[in-house]
């Protein structure tokens, strides 16, 4: 509607007018909220006099609101204008103004309401919505955030506008940049522009006012009201501030968003860049500055974090040189940015990185180079950073080799703290600087021989061979490390500097051992695995895959090794550098070193000789002959020659064990050649002949035999033969035990160099021969064992080589005795006999003797297999018979091996030791043919059955070694089918040797068999195998049934079970050949490398046999996975052996087939055998480990269903993704669980505990995979095993079931917890029960135990109860209460109600206590209808034995009653009164109305008159040491809920009533509590009680005090006294009352008695009644008394008092006496004149005669008594006359002796100054105290009646004993003596 401006000025002129006229700021802010925005709304008029109009009333109106800050202004109303308002720049500005100063004055839940509004008003004008921001940011503190995460984006629903929630976010961050304290005038903050800082800065907040804004930002974001994206950056700048209050719940809301950040994403990682360096844009207003070094450090700590995309590489090579070299940096961002800087140049584009390589090479050298000064931290992380550049760009490396050399040196000088470091470093470079051949290798992988090397590595050898020798081995590492990685391990140079460094001994020696010969140990290496440069192979493709610790080593030539080390060794002798001088020998190095080199060339020597065995091998001696005789000159420039004189240098110095091999290996192959340039050893050999060492001795003799038999002429050997046996009985044992040896060896020589001529033929002739056999037959009956073993090594050595002469030669033997003599008085005669049979039986002896030492029976063993080979017509036959009759004997492995060697070559007839060609020579012995051959293996099968374990272990070993070397024989393959079914039957052995043996012979016969037969052969094992039985081996006598060892093995799953399964295996796959390849690989393990059983190795199975198992994987690996695990260590063994040659990639494998893995582990979960149990629970633990956690079904679905969607143009779309509603999503995890969950409950203890564990491990995973981050495959585990979990895993018998159940679920509640909503109501209870099922054992142990003492146990269960609420089962709960609401909660409230009145745990019992107190607070007014059964059932808890759970429940009743209904309430309270009345000890009552009283004090007060009552009523219970702590409480209660006396008062009404109904109780303990609360009434109200309250209280208990005495009836007395004050004495109730305290005084109960008479006394006292006479006549007799009176029991048992008894007697009757005094004074009659006169005389009289004779008490009471009696007695009144009898005005009463008032008067004060006088000498301040105030009391007394004659007696009496009263110090007996001579002083006396 239009209207004219004359009209518009008109309406502001009203307005203006209205304005003028509110006088108030109700009509003002009703004006200004009518008026504002339509008057704004005029600034859009066309007329200038409107619009200046409006300007005025905006300005009046701003002018007036200004100074009236409660004015509110409709800021809603000017928003919605605001945004409506077009582009009217003067519209905006006046709303911008209004909104400013109206938005503060606003409540915070009106600005929390309109913030929405105020953040989106304004998008486009910077300035306006900056003002509009800065309106918002102090109240992010305040805003009031929604309780459901869903609704948290509402607060400032900026979801669907980007750009006003980008210009908020960076709002906010710059406010997060700005220090506090900062104002406009100072510079730009680091990290902020020009522009940002001015816009942060407008409000000028204080420093505390910026600190709240912050954290109510950082509250803003943990709240989740952005995305994580944005939040990142926003806490790391929180997280950095000053502030503790901002900086620590940002790191925490931190640490978990960087879970969920993604480093790899640039978006994420960009603004890091960005703070770190600034935004370097154009525009100067808005370029901002880097942080400050604070926010720096913690930016480069996610910095670090980056990955891939996220690594910005300009940017991070300036963050790297700005943190280490830029003006805002400190020492921890120095290590963080080079810590950032090695990881970009580990994960940044290569490319990039290798561009700026040579910069940050730079920059790391200056910061952790020689010449840095940084601390050793930042040095550390720099050489780090340079070890991962060197790794990466290893081209800057080595183009520069002074970076080597510089590190080289600062390793050598740096301090110990980097030294780590720089090693580090330059082992990273070592790889940059590694040998490249020049030339590729050829197809057949031949190695190119002589490397050429560049100058740059000659130069970095030749600073590596300075280094190798330096004394800090630091620096010898990083040499080796060179050495190893930068040249070919065929460089000898290299090699030659490396056994340099293994010489040393230090811990470089078993790495470099390591590198130099594939393992640590030199016992230990493999020569399979060593090649020669010059003889380099393949390696086969077999099932063994080589892998890093057995790789191929691959030794440098012989000839390139040899002229290196004598190049060397002469420069160092030249030089004399590094040489030793043994003797007269100089060394070039030192001798350990040197024997490092001479081990390594003797191997280079061998293996370049063509050998692939040992060194020192007799089969490979053919090859290192010949090599020696092709390339040997004696010239210093031949190689071997140089290796000679090597060798020969060091024996001249010192005969070690190395030198000497090596000297032997020369001689025993070319003695023609090398024996005459060694002949002046044998002078210095002959010495080392008596050296201690067993070993070096033999070493010695061997050299010694052949430089004797080679370089002798025959002449001079038997000279020198003939020289040594004149001598040896004259030679120690150790020389003569060398010399024997050498004898053995040098005939053994000369004896194979006569075979070759004619000589040999006439041995018996040649007499120095058989003098020597003579003398070693008579050394094998020696008493040395050294002795007699070399005597063997001797007869073996020559009956090897020629038949030994058969002469008779005489021996000692020992005479026969019964007597048991000493060793020393042995007899011993002369007995002649043949050598030959001699020697036989005694080897034979030595053989079969037990206690003979094993290595002697081993060589004795082998002697006679070469006794055969010399002789074989003599031994053949003997040596078959002896072995078949020594099979059950005992011997162990080793032994049975030597004689299986025997045996092969007493049938062969040559040593198969040897080399090749003497088996080529020697096809069969002569004296054993086929038949006899096969007559002897037959016999060996025969004995297979044997049940002896000795025979077995025999027969299985010699068939074996039978088979292996003899197959060439007929009768093997004739019996092949015989010969399978002896290995088959040892295959059952109960040792695990001869299964291993039985296998492999059962391979052999195998392998041996034409392809024809072996089909056969594979049929006829498998039925044995799997079909057969064995019989069970008899048992005689003499049978041993344990081989020793054999005890303690596996019970079950040994034996036969392995090749049962094996075949069982074979048999599924339809291939029962492969039984066999599956043996070998079961036992191809370490017993068959070793020297042991090195005569029995078999080759490996073929490639062709891998090949054929191909097809089959599929059904092998998942078996093999399982039989992996078997709890029997010889199936485990085994089968990992054959999967370790089955499965080449085991990680992909397992991948392949891993649902076949899963089905074969489910089907035999629950097979029968445990210990297939056992396997099936380890496997499926080991299977579930996976880097990408647990596979799904699910998962695989989806991705068939895309690819299946893919390959489809068409199709149903739905029938692909859709599942059943009855489908399980992963059918074998449940399956799994159910599985495991059966093996649990096994019977078998071992099968239990491997079934936990792996059920645990599944736990984690599933807990893992059921995360709703995980999406569609989270729930689909959820609802997978959820159902089973709940309906049979919480529910089960079994006690770990339920706690890995619960555990598993409770852990499942931070994952995904939604999906657990509907199955709370089963789910809350058994959390609940579980909670006590978990609890600690020992704990509940502890507070058993501590039964008998209350405050400990209750102590332990305080911490019993925290521990089950802080458990994880009830933060579970706590986690579920968000999804409980009252549907659920009356779903599951008969289960919770059952545990609570029912379950006996104290953790459970806690745990629903405190469960009803969450349910409370979360559900609160909804769940009133249940309240009443929740509190009837938590009653129950409020009488539970145990004082913890009491009051837990007692806090829950306090929780329901604020929603309990007022029916509920009143039943409550009865309750509470009930249970306190029957059980007055039970505080539980007292803490529930404490917790109601704590939690609802409102509503409390309307309840008092049923609270107040029990309160008042409990506080007055008898105290006891027991129930002292519960009256506290009632005390401390009574405190809270009432106002003090006068809430007495006002509930008097209310109070009487529960005093009646206790004091008609029966129990007396509840009428002496009675009587304590009237009491205290009584003492409270006093004279301000209603009368008729009075007298209803005294009436009851005036009803009570009748019948017989109780304990605590003394209390109603006492509260009857209370109750007489105030009373009127007249009253008609007082005789009654009077009547009662005197007939309760006259019990005859002492200490009652005592009681009572103290009350009677208050009574009369205040009554002011004459009783005196009745009082006197009742108790006087007391005080004469001198002990208590007996009853007749007491006379008769007095004697039988103890003294204590005596002692407690007598205080009691000095009580009464006290007391008896006490209310003698106090029932003295005021007002009785006729009773005063009658007895005022007798009573001082018999009072003064009492106090001599009673004890100090009693006389203080009774002086206490005189001192009432003087204050009331009458008769010194001025004007007291006698009274007289009633009825007779004339006749005077009677008084005491008729004298007249002074007599009397002066009378009693004579006899009270006697007491006086009494009680001042004696030492007793209460005495002292009473006398002075019976003196007071005289004064006063006399001066009222002005006698001033009694009194000067007094004032005479005071001051001759003022000097005994001054004796006493206390202030009561001083003051009272100054204020008597005070009142003294007052008088003046006059002498009468």
């Amino acid at each position: 509607m239009s209207s004219t401006p004359a009209e518009e000025i008109e309406l502001l002129e009203r307005v203006l007018l209205r304005l003028g006229c509110a006088d108030s700021d109700d009509k003002l802010e009703a004006i200004v909220g009518r008026f504002l925005t339509p008057v704004i709304l005029k600034i859009t008029s066309p007329h200038d006099a409107v619009r200046t109009k409006v300007v005025e009333v905006l300005t009046h109106i701003k002018r007036r609101v200004t100074s009236r800050p409660l004015v509110q202004i409709p800021v809603e109303a000017l928003l919605d204008q605001y945004s409506n308002s077009g582009n009217s720049p003067f519209l905006l500005n006046f709303a911008i103004i209004f909104i400013t100063m109206g938005f503060p004055r606003l409540n915070i839940e009106q600005q929390s309401a309109l913030v929405p509004k105020v953040l989106a008003s304004e998008e486009k004008l910077e300035n306006y919505r900056d003002k509009l921001f800065m309106l918002v940011l102090p109240i992010l503190g305040d805003i009031k955030l929604p309780d459901d995460p869903a609704r948290v984006n509402e607060v400032l629903k900026l979801n669907d506008k980007p750009a006003i929630r980008k210009n908020f976010l960076q709002l906010v961050q710059d406010v997060l940049l700005l220090p506090y304290g900062v104002t406009q005038d100072q510079d730009v903050p680091p990290g902020m522009s020009p522009y940002s800082f001015k816009r942060a800065v407008t409000c000028n907040w204080k420093a505390e006012e910026l600190e709240k804004i912050k954290k109510g930002i950082v509250r803003l974001i943990c709240a989740g009201l952005f995305k994580d994206v944005e939040s990142f950056i926003l806490l790391v700048l929180a997280s950095s501030d000053t502030r503790f209050s901002v900086a620590t719940p940002a790191i925490a809301e931190l640490s978990k968003v960087c879970t969920a950040i993604d480093f790899a994403d640039p978006q994420v990682t960009a603004p890091l860049y960005t703070l770190f360096c600034g935004n370097n844009i154009q525009d100067a207003e808005r370029k901002t500055t880097p942080c400050c070094a604070r926010v720096r450090q913690k930016l480069l700590q996610y910095l670090i974090k980056c990955r891939g995309k996220g690594i910005n590489t300009p940017k991070g090579i300036q963050v790297i040189f700005e943190g280490l070299f830029g003006e805002n940096t400190n020492q921890k961002c120095k290590v963080l940015a080079l810590q950032f800087a090695e990881n970009l140049i580990k994960d940044g584009p290569i490319v990039i990185v290798s561009k700026v390589a040579k910069v940050l090479l730079t920059g790391l050298i200056k910061v952790g180079g020689r010449e840095t000064t940084e601390p050793f931290d930042v040095q550390n992380a720099a050489l780090s950073a340079l070890a991962q550049l060197s790794r990466t760009c290893p081209d800057v490396v080595n183009q520069d080799l002074k970076v080597v050399l510089a590190f080289f040196n600062h390793l050598a000088n740096s301090p110990a703290e980097i030294q780590s470091s720089i090693r580090d470093a330059l082992v990273a470079m070592a790889p940059a600087f590694t040998w490249k051949s020049q030339s590729a290798t050829d197809e057949e992988g031949n190695l190119e021989e002589n490397v050429q090397l560049s100058g740059q590595q000659h130069l970095l050898l030749a600073m590596l061979s300075d280094n190798v020798e330096s004394k800090q081995q630091i620096v010898q590492n990083a040499t080796s490390v060179f050495l190893t990685t930068c040249y070919p391990e065929y460089y000898a140079p290299a090699r030659l500097l490396l056994l340099l460094i293994a010489g040393e001994r230090n811990h470089l020696h078993d790495t470099v051992t390591t590198y130099l010969y594939g393992v640590s140990k030199k016992d230990h290496v493999d020569y399979n695995l060593i090649y020669s440069v010059e003889y380099v192979e393949k390696p086969k493709d077999n099932f063994n895959q080589l892998s890093a610790e057995r790789r191929p080593i691959v030794l440098p030539s012989f000839k390139s090794i040899m002229q290196h080390v004598s190049q060397m060794a002469e420069r160092r002798l030249n030089k004399n550098y590094g040489c030793v001088t043994i003797g007269n020998i100089k060394l070039a190095f030192s001798l350990t070193v040197y024997e490092e080199i001479l081990d390594y060339l003797r191997l280079c020597l061998w293996y370049s000789a063509g050998a692939r065995s040992a060194p020192g091998d007799e089969r490979a001696a053919t090859k290192l002959k010949a090599y020696i005789s092709e390339n040997y000159e004696q010239s210093d420039q031949n190689e071997l020659h140089q290796y000679v004189q090597f060798v020969k240098r060091c024996v001249e110095a010192k005969r070690t064990e190395v030198n000497l091999l090596c000297l032997y290996d020369l001689l025993n192959v070319a003695p023609d050649l090398l024996t005459e340039s060694h002949m002046h050893l044998l002078t210095p050999l002959a010495n080392s002949l008596k050296d201690v060492s067993e070993t070096m001795r033999i070493h010695v003799a061997q050299v010694y035999g052949i430089l004797l038999a080679y370089g002798c002429k025959n002449d001079d050997f038997d000279a020198q033969i003939s020289e040594c046996l004149k001598d040896l009985p004259q030679k120690s044992l150790e020389n003569k035990h060398g010399w024997m040896l050498v004898l053995g060896h040098a005939f053994s020589r000369k004896l194979a160099l006569k075979s070759k001529t004619a000589a040999g033929k006439q041995l018996n002739e040649w007499e120095v021969f058989v003098n020597t056999v003579k003398i070693i037959v008579k050394m094998m009956h020696e008493s040395q064992w050294l002795l007699v073993a070399a005597a063997v090594k001797c007869i073996s050595m020559i009956g090897k080589m020629a038949i030994i002469p058969n002469v008779e030669v005489e021996i000692l033997i020992p005479v026969s005795s019964d007597k048991n003599d000493d060793d020393d008085d042995i007899e011993y005669e002369t007995a002649k006999a043949s050598t030959k049979l001699l020697i036989y039986h005694d080897i034979y002896t030595l053989l079969r003797n037990v206690s003979v030492r094993a290595r002697v029976r081993e060589d004795a063993a082998r002697c006679l297999g070469y006794l055969a080979i010399g002789d074989g017509e003599f031994f053949t036959q003997r040596n078959l018979d002896k072995f078949l009759s020594i099979v059950k004997t005992q011997k162990d492995v080793a032994l049975n091996i030597a004689i299986s060697e025997a045996m092969v070559a007493t049938l062969n007839g040559y040593d198969v030791n040897t080399s090749d060609d003497i088996a080529t020579e020697h096809t069969n012995n002569p004296y054993c043919n086929d038949e006899m051959f096969e007559k002897f293996m037959m016999s060996l099968v025969r004995l297979v059955p044997e049940p002896n374990v000795h025979s077995r272990q025999a027969t299985s070993v010699w068939l074996l070694a039978l088979i292996k070397n003899c197959s060439h024989r007929p009768a093997v393959l004739k019996n092949k089918e015989i010969l399978q079914f002896a290995f088959t039957e040892l295959l059952s052995d109960d040792s695990e040797f001869v299964q291993d043996v039985a296998s492999r012979g059962l391979g052999l016969v195998y392998s041996l068999s034409d392809p024809n037969s072996q089909n056969d052969l594979a049929n006829s094992l498998l039925d044995q195998l799997i079909g057969g039985k064995r019989q069970v081996n008899k048992v005689s006598e003499d049978t041993e049934l344990f081989a020793e060892g054999m005890l303690g093995k596996t019970p079950t799953g040994g034996n036969i079970t392995t090749y049962k399964e094996l075949c069982s295996l074979a048999s599924d796959l339809n291939q029962p050949e492969m039984v066999y390849q599956f043996m070998q690989l079961a036992n191809h393990n370490a017993a068959w490398t070793s020297k042991l059983g090195a005569a029995f190795g078999l080759k490996s199975i073929s490639a062709d046999s891998k090949a054929k198992m191909q097809p089959y994987l599929g059904k092998i690996i998942p078996r093999l996975y399982r039989y992996k695990y078997d709890p029997t260590p010889k199936i485990q063994n085994s089968m990992i052996s054959i999967w370790d040659s089955v499965v080449s990639d085991p990680k992909e494998a397992v991948e392949k087939y891993y649902w076949e893995i899963l089905k074969e582990i489910l089907d035999n979960l629950t097979f029968t055998e445990w210990r297939v149990r056992i396997a099936c629970c380890l496997a499926v633990r080991d299977l579930l480990k996976r880097p990408n956690g647990l596979r799904l079904r699910s998962d695989e679905k989806k991705l068939d269903a895309i690819r299946q969607n893919k390959n489809t143009n068409e199709g149903d779309k739905s029938g692909v993704t859709a599942m059943d509603v009855d489908e399980i999503p992963e059918p074998e995890l449940r399956e799994l669980w159910a599985q495991l969950f059966r093996v649990m409950d096994d019977i078998h203890e071992g099968t239990r505990l491997a079934a936990q564990g792996s059920v645990m491990f599944l736990s984690k995973l599933c807990v893992s995979a059921a995360s709703s981050d995980h999406g569609k495959s989270g729930l689909a585990v959820a609802s997978s095993i959820l159902p089973l979990l709940l309906q049979t895993g919480v529910t089960h018998t079994v006690a770990d079931i339920r706690k890995v159940s619960i555990r598993t679920i409770s852990e499942m509640i931070d994952s995904s917890g939604s999906l657990l909503e509907p199955h709370l109501p089963l789910l809350i209870p058994c959390l609940l029960k579980a909670t006590g099922e978990v609890e600690s054992s020992k704990l509940s142990y502890l507070s058993t135990r501590l039964g008998a003492d209350n405050e400990a146990q209750e102590a332990v269960d305080t911490v019993r109860a925290e521990a089950a609420k802080s458990h994880h089962t009830m933060e579970s709960i706590s986690k579920c209460m968000r999804y409980i609401d009252y549907k659920v909660l009356e779903e599951m409230t008969p289960s919770v109600l059952e545990l609570i009145k029912t379950n006996i745990i104290l953790g459970t019992k806690i745990a629903c206590a405190h469960f009803v107190c969450l349910i409370s607070i979360r559900v609160g007014k909804e769940m009133s209808p249940l309240v009443g059964k929740y509190l009837a059932a938590c009653f129950v808890g409020l009488k539970d034995h145990n004082a913890t759970v009491r009051k837990y429940y007692a806090n829950a009743v306090g929780h329901l009653v604020g929603i309990a209904k007022e029916k509920s309430i009143k039943n409550l309270f009865v309750k509470l009164d009930e249970l306190y009345m029957e059980n007055s000890s039970n505080r539980s009552v007292a803490i529930t109305i404490q917790a109601i009283n704590k939690r609802h004090n409102d509503l409390l007060k309307d309840y008092l008159d049923d609270v107040l009552p029990l309160v008042f009523f409990a506080k007055h219970e008898e105290a006891n040491d027991e129930n002292k702590s519960n009256i506290e409480l009632w005390k401390e209660l009574w405190n809270e809920v009432s106002p003090g006396d006068a809430g007495i008062r006002m509930n008097l009404h209310v109070i009487i009533p529960k005093l009646e109904k206790s004091l008609d109780e029966a129990s007396w303990l509840r009428k002496t509590q009675a009587g304590n609360a009237i009491h205290t009434i009584a003492m409270r109200l006093s004279g301000t009680i209603e009368e008729s309250d009075r007298l209803r209280l005294i009436n009851l208990l005036l009803s009570e005090l009748q019948g017989r005495t109780f304990k605590g009836k003394e209390r109603l007395l006492q509260a009857l006294a209370a109750l007489c004050k105030g009373l009127d004495r007249h009253h008609e109730v007082t005789v009654r009352i009077l009547d009662a305290a005197m007939r309760e005084s006259r019990k005859e109960e002492p200490q009652y008695r005592t009681l009572a008479l103290h009350a009677l006394g208050d009574i009369l006292e205040e009554l002011e009644v004459d009783r005196f006479e009745e009082v006197y006549d009742m108790t006087w007799y007391l005080l004469e008394e001198k002990e208590l009176r007996k009853d007749d029991s007491e006379v008769v048992g007095e004697k039988s008092l103890t003294a204590d008894e005596r002692n407690k007697r007598a205080t009691i009757f000095n009580k009464l006496k006290e007391t008896v005094c006490e209310t003698l004074g106090k029932s003295w009659p005021k007002n009785g004149i006729e009773t005063q006169y009658k007895y005022q005389l007798l009573f001082v009289e018999r009072c003064l005669l009492c106090l001599r004779s009673s004890t100090r008490p009693v006389q203080v009471s009774l002086l206490g008594a005189l001192c009432k009696f003087v204050e009331r007695l009458g008769v010194f009144a001025s004007d007291s006359v006698p009274p007289m009898l009633e009825g007779n005005k004339e006749k005077k009463v009677k008084m005491d002796n008729c004298e007249t008032r002074d007599a009397i008067v002066e009378k009693i004060c004579n006899q009270v100054l006697s007491a006086v006088i009494y009680a001042s000498a004696l030492p007793h301040t209460g005495l002292k105290k009473e006398s002075l105030n019976i003196v007071l009391v005289l004064i006063k007394r006399l001066t009222d009646a002005k006698d001033m004659k009694n009194l000067t007696l007094v004032k005479t009496v005071f001051e001759e004993n003022l000097a005994n009263f001054q004796k006493d110090p206390t202030p009561e007996v001083r003051c009272r003596v100054n204020d008597i001579e005070e009142k003294f002083s007052k008088f003046s006396f006059k002498d009468d």
